[in-house]
């Protein structure tokens, strides 16, 4: 196996863990999943986004 940084190896465990979360969702499922989780880090950082819910 190739030795990879440790920050690269980080995000390949983070996208392992959101695809395998996600990977029996429907298309709408996963849009549902991803406003979510959007909705989590723009008050986890208090962003200044503002966001249409349809």
């Amino acid at each position: 196996m190739m030795n990879e940084p440790k920050a690269l190896k980080e995000i390949h465990n983070i996208r392992e863990k959101i695809f395998e979360e996600t990977k029996n969702m429907t298309p709408a499922g996963r849009a549902k999943y991803a406003n979510a989780q959007a909705q989590i880090i723009i008050k986890e950082y208090n962003l200044k986004i503002e966001y249409e819910n349809k």
